[in-house]
């Protein structure tokens, strides 16, 4: 019965020592999810990043195009004030003909009161004029920029 146990123990030994693992059988597949996880962080990380500057290029798109819409805001106002001025150099030259043709001299100084206040006015308009201008020159320059910088995008 001895011989028989003792059999059973080597039989019993050898296979056992089939059916457990040790570290070292499972070492490579540990490094490889090791070598994984390490990548993967890097990968989040570079996506991080990708996603932060679209988000910050985003917002300078929406700040040129809050130019355009700022400049063209001025252009509008700009537009109307210049109709204003002509309706108004229509309205004076109308009551200069009739002051011509009335010929009443008491309504000299009044006019040329009037022309001077026109006139003041005029030269205010030309200087939003030009700033306006100068506006829509740094809007170019800034819109040729990106254009370039989409042209060498493509």
């Amino acid at each position: 019965m001895l011989k028989v146990t003792l059999a059973l123990a080597v039989a019993f030994v050898s296979l056992t020592s089939n059916v457990v693992a040790s570290a070292d059988d499972h070492a490579g597949m540990k490094q490889e999810h090791q070598s994984a996880h390490l990548q993967h962080d890097q990968w989040a990380a570079e996506h991080a990043k990708w996603r932060a500057e679209h988000m910050r290029a985003l917002a300078m798109m929406a700040k040129l195009q809050a130019k355009i819409y700022e400049h063209e805001a001025e252009l509008i106002e700009h537009d109307e004030a210049m109709r204003a001025h002509e309706d108004h150099a229509m309205h004076h030259g109308e009551e200069i003909a009739h002051h011509e043709h009335d010929g009443d001299a008491s309504n000299h100084e009044a006019l040329e009161k009037e022309h001077k206040n026109f006139s003041a006015k005029h030269a205010a308009m030309a200087k939003k004029h030009d700033a306006v201008k100068d506006g829509h020159k740094e809007l170019h320059d800034l819109l040729h920029k990106f254009f370039d910088a989409m042209k060498s995008v493509q």
